[in-house]
């Protein structure tokens, strides 16, 4: 029996190796949970940061260049709380996640069952998203509320120059020193 359970951890293990192995080379990073990565379809030149938890009974589809912050959550399904049981019962409501390309998640940043996020989208740390985010908006909150936009012309310039970020430095080609890319701004003022 001892044996038995020796294999299946070396089983798991390896499984979980070519797993991360599988995910990280796509733009997960680990640790990160996910209840069914088979729902999980990035499009490329993606990144999920570390700490992230997916809930996919349904699909979370992630298009080009996107990218979100460390503890990032995903929930496609909700319970049915006027079922017959409280507070919730047994059956779950489920609605797939669909975020456009070159679209920046924050960190902390939930996303709720449903919801679609606009194309050049920016979601605020912290933000909790319940409604479908515009192409180009800048929201944040909870729950997550339009701020303001980005600016279209610059958008499509970086498009069409094809300047992702992700990409670009998976390349080796965004500068990586630290001082210089640094700009301080709204810096507290010594007495």
């Amino acid at each position: 029996m001892l044996i038995l359970n020796i294999f299946k951890v070396i089983k798991n293990k390896l499984a979980y190796n070519a797993l991360v192995k599988k995910w990280s080379a796509l733009g997960v990073e680990f640790p990160a949970i996910c209840s069914n990565w088979d729902n999980l379809i990035l499009k490329g030149n993606n990144h999920i940061a570390p700490d992230s938890w997916l809930s996919l009974r349904g699909k979370l589809i992630i298009g080009n260049n996107s990218g979100a912050g460390p503890r990032f959550k995903v929930h496609t399904s909700n319970h049915r709380y006027e079922g017959n049981m409280l507070p919730f019962d047994e059956t779950y409501y489920v609605s797939d996640v669909v975020i456009g390309e070159n679209v920046w998640i924050g960190a902390d940043v939930t996303i709720m069952p449903g919801v679609t996020v606009g194309d050049g989208a920016i979601i605020g740390a912290c933000a909790c998203v319940t409604k479908d985010v515009p192409p180009l908006a800048i929201v944040g909150g909870v729950p997550a509320k339009v701020i303001k936009y980005r600016n279209k012309e610059n958008y499509e310039r970086l498009v069409a120059e094809k300047k992702f970020y992700h990409e670009m430095k998976r390349k080796g080609l965004t500068n990586t020193d630290e001082k210089s890319r640094i700009v301080y701004v709204n810096t507290a003022k010594e007495n």
